[in-house]
């Protein structure tokens, strides 16, 4: 049974909405608190398939639950409730395709339909694993102040930020405007709020959406440089045999609905391939029984017990995550940025349910 966790400080408006979803009761079960305190301590001692939160709440706001979320349970998928204040800010949100905020007073509706959407894999209602410009959008809106230390897998870097603008970032010897830059378009970064911004003068001087954009442009612009760079100087890959489609498999259509993996393919125990994600699949023809064998050898030498995970780093900088299953193997190729560690939490409570 699904499990939603619903947070918000007003008591009237929790159990008006338990009222109404509780004709649902069949298909998810609802859990509610009344800040983030408390909804912190409900996802420490259970599981959550689907969080919809307030972001203005006593004790422990909605910004700093999100926070925590982003780095203890990342792949956890969020609605997110706010009063926008007015249409033009209303409409420049629902422009953000990866995002849907539920408008308070709420639209119960709106937001049974959300939660449904929510509960699917590849729905644009929620937030899975909430993506740092996605969060700096969100305190934008509501005109917060606060410094973020974010973690990544390029290092830490901090982000001060005035009534919801971006006026400052550090990030190795990088400050200003150019370690804003390299750091807004991070995947999977895990954010640390402290309530109060740490700076006074605004060295940045832009708005936080033209920030942004410049942002993934620079990204975008790197990424299509090093696809042309590669596409020159490797070897053209081997004819890719035909793999059966991701919807062939409950494992690979809920592999599909984590946004952190790239690619993967599903192996059985005899090594053949028997699933990869849709569409094209680079990692189709990687020769599981050949690397098992060494992995085996290996492991024997050492005298090692036999593997259960591996990740892999190459000098193009992709990453590898290689599970070592019951019934099957996984090869999965992950997105810049993400933690292996956390997606492999993520798969093994899939496998597990």
């Amino acid at each position: 049974m699904k499990k939603v966790l619903i947070v918000d400080d007003e008591a009237s408006f929790l159990l008006s909405l338990k009222d109404v979803l509780n004709v649902h009761r069949d298909k998810f079960n609802i859990l509610t608190a009344e800040n983030g305190s408390v909804a912190v301590d409900l996802l420490r001692e259970a599981h959550f398939d689907l969080l919809v939160t307030d972001l203005r709440m006593p004790e422990m706001n909605g910004f700093e639950l999100l926070a925590w979320v982003s780095r203890h349970q990342p792949q956890l998928p969020v609605i997110a409730m706010s009063a926008f204040g007015t249409p033009e800010i209303e409409a420049r949100l629902r422009k953000i395709d990866t995002l849907q905020f539920i408008e308070k007073p709420v639209d119960l509706p709106l937001l049974e339909k959300a939660i449904f959407n929510g509960l699917k894999a590849g729905g644009k209602s929620f937030i899975r694993g909430i993506t740092l410009a996605t969060f700096l959008q969100l305190m934008n809106v509501e005109k917060k102040n606060c410094t973020l230390k974010i973690a990544a897998a390029q290092g830490p870097a901090y982000l001060f930020v005035a009534n919801g603008e971006l006026i400052d970032a550090e990030y190795a010897n990088q400050k200003g405007v150019d370690a804003a830059l390299e750091i807004v378009s991070w995947d999977d970064a895990e954010i640390e709020m402290d309530g109060i911004c740490r700076r006074q003068d605004d060295v940045i001087n832009m708005p936080l959406g033209h920030l942004l954009i410049e942002a993934f442009r620079i990204k975008d612009e790197a990424a299509e440089e090093i696809k042309k760079n590669t596409a020159a100087d490797d070897p053209p890959l081997p004819a890719q045999p035909a793999a059966p489609l991701a919807a062939d498999s409950a494992l690979a259509r809920s592999l599909s609905g984590i946004n952190s993996v790239q690619e993967f393919a599903i192996f059985d125990m005899q090594q053949t391939l028997i699933a990869t994600n849709s569409g094209a699949c680079t990692i189709a023809t990687f020769d599981m029984e050949a690397f098992a064998q060494a992995l085996t050898a290996i492991a024997q030498d050492l005298d090692w017990s036999q593997y259960r995970s591996m990740t892999l780093g190459t000098t193009k900088r992709n990453r590898y995550l290689l599970l070592n299953q019951p019934e099957q193997q996984l090869m999965l190729k992950l997105k810049p940025g993400v933690q292996s560690a956390q997606v492999q939490k993520e798969i093994e409570r899939i496998i597990e349910r």
